[in-house]
């Protein structure tokens, strides 16, 4: 299991809406294969992150609060 989140990570997180897990990827982005891109709101905010941290995501619709759950 990686320590930080970086591109290729597979991350887990939990939300207000429950667990959701997703690999940040560069230029093969694709939300419908579970690849978030790195230059998204929700990428951008988790980079560089551990397991445990509390992350604030500003996205379009406002202000999300993850807890990152494990990194693969």
């Amino acid at each position: 299991m990686s320590e930080l989140v970086r591109v290729g990570s597979r991350v887990r997180i939990q939300g207000d809406e429950g667990e959701e897990e997703f690999e940040l990827a560069g230029e093969l982005a694709d939300p419908f294969e579970g690849r978030v891109s790195i230059d998204s709101p929700m990428g951008r905010a988790l980079l560089g992150h551990r397991p445990g941290d509390r992350v604030q995501v500003r996205a379009p619709g406002g202000v999300l609060v993850v807890v990152i759950v494990a990194i693969a």
